[in-house]
């Protein structure tokens, strides 16, 4: 275990270097017009190549790239050259909504998932209605969701506020839960069809063709302790894997459910320095996003090693040695 989170860690450091370069070299395509952006009005050709300079626009890209990363492998991701505000701050003040944000849409996909599965499992006659309900969830996109659950239960019912993340240190966790329910379930609703049909055939595979759940129901067990307590374990190491590879999925839906309901995350903070040049805080975004990901499908990795013995490295050599 050990030499797989090594050689893991390993290869997220070059995943994480090849994504920085590259969103590097993208995003200073941007800085075309940073230089208008941060004067205005004040834009003169002399006041332009004195901020060029500051900037250091005209150094080699290769150049530029190596400094900003020899500054962020010391913690250093720059200052906004927008609002003059550590990249670093900013990212830890948009961080915690994205990541309740996040949180609360996997929790929606997850139980989703589980319920649809149970009810197509339970009734022969909920199978198709299941079916039609995970393919409206493929097609419709979370800002749509989003839009109809705001004129639904904000507008019409009035049973939840239209305005996402109220912040738990002044207006209580109360409000702030009450605040992110639609968001999340916008979030979550585009992902459950994927869990549900992964969840749906490993259990179905498992209860068909594994000799342990024949065995099981030899020796009398019900058909829900059958599921509950074998089945049920020996399905979720394929969700897993799947929910940690859905995060980066999730991350690009953020960026417009939190403009939708004008969540101050990390979406939004992406979109606003797309918006106003500010190729600092964009790169400072991008890493943070890129090791989000990274780190998401390492943890996946490993819990479903420890879950499904047979994925572990080794295993097949084990299987034939014996």
């Amino acid at each position: 275990m050990l030499r797989v989170i090594g050689a893991r860690l390993l290869q997220m450091l070059v995943v994480v270097i090849c994504v920085t370069a590259l969103g590097f070299g993208l995003v200073n395509i941007l800085q075309g017009n940073v230089v208008y952006a941060i004067l205005g009005d004040f834009y003169t050709p002399e006041a332009a190549a004195e901020l060029t300079a500051q900037l250091r626009l005209d150094d080699p890209l290769y150049v530029r790239y190596l400094d900003w990363l020899g500054a962020a492998l010391r913690g250093d991701f720059g200052t906004s050259v927008i609002t003059h505000q550590s990249v670093s701050e900013a990212i830890r003040l948009a961080l915690p909504p994205t990541i309740e944000l996040l949180i609360g849409a996997q929790l929606v996909g997850i139980t989703l998932a589980l319920l649809t599965t149970v009810l197509s499992l339970r009734f022969r006659w909920a199978d198709r209605f299941v079916t039609v309900l995970g393919l409206i969830g493929n097609s419709v996109p979370a800002f749509v969701v989003a839009l109809m659950l705001i004129v639904v239960f904000a507008t019409g019912l009035r049973m939840v506020s239209s305005i996402g993340w109220v912040d738990p240190a002044t207006g209580g966790w109360g409000a702030n839960i009450k605040a992110m329910i639609i968001p999340s379930v916008a979030l979550g609703v585009s992902v459950f069809p994927e869990y549900m049909r992964v969840l749906r055939s490993e259990i179905h595979e498992q209860l068909e063709s594994e000799e342990y759940v024949t065995l099981a129901r030899m020796k009398g067990l019900s058909n829900t302790r059958v599921l509950v307590l074998h089945v049920a374990r020996n399905s979720v190491g394929g969700l897993i894997t799947l929910i940690a590879l859905t995060t980066g999925f999730l991350l690009s839906g953020v960026v417009i459910v939190e403009e939708v309901f004008s969540i101050p995350g990390i979406g939004r903070l992406v979109l606003g320095a797309i918006n106003n040049r500010d190729a600092t805080l964009l790169q400072g975004a991008i890493v943070l996003i890129a090791v989000g990901v990274v780190v998401a499908n390492l943890v996946g990795e490993l819990i479903q090693m420890r879950l499904d013995p047979r994925v572990r490295p080794g295993a097949r050599r084990r299987v034939r040695a014996g």
